[in-house]
């Protein structure tokens, strides 16, 4: 026994020191340019930086009085109808392709709206505006999923009990729940302003000549600026960082201010009556969430036809694009899966005392920037002269691990330790514990951490676009075409392709009932 014990040590170590040396140090390599770094920071770089915080803080904003209401409803409305089908529409644009994304938000606001209402040339142009909605739309996921399963944890009968005291549904709602799930409230608002910031892809499809931190990080890259990029990559990374240690201890500390509660006045607020309250939100999350994700399809309905299909077949570039984006995600997929089981050993039972480290050495990795990502994985393998793919799957493989890991830590923490005991009492070797009592038990988790991370793969464009100028994945091909002009039916019709995939692959989740713990 100590024998197989010590083979599944040295098995979990090995993986750790490959996870520290492959996947968390290239993405922070870049850090080591932060004396020279800060030299290079000009004029442009500050003004980007300002507009990506600026947008940043609007979008977290937005998604927070939108995000708020539409969480407690899936929450606490047990009988809501459709709950499967909402919580898919919900969660599309997290899965979706940040490139089909862009292209569908643009048509909406710069096209389809504005035909709709009699408006030429469409209600927003390129710009900062449609930036903002842009991201709105892709983070909103983010702060509902958050808040929810904060809600969900929230012990009911403190709240029934203050109701049978006589308190107002606002009164409870003020004192009481609000308090117990604002944890999730932070937690979700510092992931939609981190994701927002990090964008690249989706935003330089929209941007027009507005440029972004992560957008001028790619064009710094592409002239071979890279004293610039790195500057403008160290702020992004240092200001993630500095933002996930301020809302652990500001939700740590943070206090609802419930000293003071006005009977009279919250009771007379609860009784006001505002008509059609669950219409407005669903009317408010389908006008600047649903529609704009869905237009391409509804739109791009009519390129779906043999004509179309045969152009699509025959046009090289969009299928090579779609092989490449493909073969990357299954490598990166199946490394992801063989190196994050052990991983998760060592998060989940603290192995070697060092679970804690890992565990935020892959919090780390979830907050830096993708093109920022990108770049630093350049500047980290360049000196190996690495085969562009194999660079490539690296650049998968760093920002895609975080999504394995996590669903499948918490998993392996879950299990009741004296089940595995007491089949290792039983004779039973490591490898049969595992097989027979572990994987059954967190085969949700892994499922859901596959497809989590071949979805990511598949829609990643910022750190491919600053790693790989050769070889182009179908998200970058959607960039390129866009901006260049070149959207045609067989583009379209290729977009339609990865959101039927997306929706497919999230609806799997969704029915393995295990949403909650890999999104939320």
């Amino acid at each position: 026994m100590r024998y197989r014990k010590s083979r599944l040590d040295a098995i979990c170590l090995a993986s750790v020191i490959v996870f520290a040396a492959v996947i968390f140090l290239p993405p922070v390599y870049v850090l080591s340019y932060a004396t020279r770094a800060f030299q290079a920071i000009n004029a442009e770089s500050i003004a980007a930086l300002e507009h990506s915080f600026a947008i940043a803080f609007i979008v977290t904003i937005v998604n927070t009085l939108l995000g708020l209401p539409a969480a407690w409803v899936i929450a606490r409305r047990k009988t809501l109808p459709h709950r499967l089908l909402i919580d898919t529409l919900l969660d599309m644009p997290l899965v979706v392709p940040t490139s089909v994304l862009g292209l569908s938000v643009y048509y909406f606001w710069g096209g389809g709206l504005g035909s709709l209402l009699g408006v030429s040339g469409g209600l927003v142009g390129k710009g900062p505006i449609l930036i903002a909605l842009l991201h709105i739309v892709f983070t909103f996921p983010y702060i509902v999923r958050s808040i929810e399963a904060a809600i969900r944890q929230i012990d009911i009968s403190h709240e029934e009990a203050a109701t049978m005291l006589g308190a107002s549904p606002l009164t409870v709602y003020r004192t009481i729940s609000l308090p117990l799930f604002k944890a999730g409230l932070i937690s979700g608002a510092i992931l939609v302003f981190t994701r927002s910031l990090s964008e690249t892809g989706a935003t330089m499809m929209v941007a027009g000549l507005y440029s972004t931190a992560p957008t001028l990080v790619v064009a710094y890259k592409k002239t071979q600026d890279l004293e610039s990029a790195a500057a403008v990559s160290v702020i992004l990374i240092v200001s993630a960082a500095l933002l996930l240690i301020m809302a652990k201890l500001f939700s740590a500390k943070a206090r609802v201010p419930v000293v003071r509660v006005w009977p009279g006045m919250e009771r007379l607020l609860s009784r006001r009556y505002v008509p059609h309250r669950d219409a407005a939100l669903a009317l408010a999350v389908l006008a600047v969430i649903l529609l704009p994700t869905f237009h391409i399809v509804s739109s791009g309905a009519g390129s779906v036809g043999a004509s179309n299909i045969a152009l699509l077949l025959s046009d090289r570039e969009i299928i090579n694009g779609i092989i490449v984006s493909f073969m990357l995600g299954v490598a990166v997929t199946g490394v992801n899966l063989a190196l994050a089981i052990p991983v998760s050993l060592v998060i989940s039972k603290n192995m070697f005392r060092i679970g804690t480290l890992v565990d935020a050495m892959n919090d780390v990795i979830l907050l830096v920037p993708t093109s920022a990502l990108g770049l630093s994985l350049s500047l980290y393998w360049q000196p190996f002269h690495l085969n562009e793919f194999l660079v490539l799957a690296l650049a998968h493989l760093s920002f895609t691990f975080p999504l394995m890991v996590k669903p499948l830590a918490a998993a392996v923490g879950a299990v009741d330790t004296n089940l595995e005991d007491a089949a290792r009492t039983l004779g039973a070797r490591q490898t049969t514990v595992f097989r027979t009592v572990l994987y059954p038990l967190v085969k949700p988790a892994i499922t859901a951490g596959v497809i989590m991370t071949f979805m990511r793969s598949l829609s990643e464009t910022g750190a491919t676009l600053s790693v790989s100028e050769n070889i182009k994945t179908i998200p970058v091909l959607l960039v390129e075409r866009f901006t260049a002009g070149r959207v045609g039916d067989e583009t379209i019709l290729a977009c339609i392709l990865l959101f039927a995939i997306s929706f497919a692959f999230i609806l799997a989740i969704k029915r393995m009932g295990r949403a909650k713990d890999v999104l939320g």
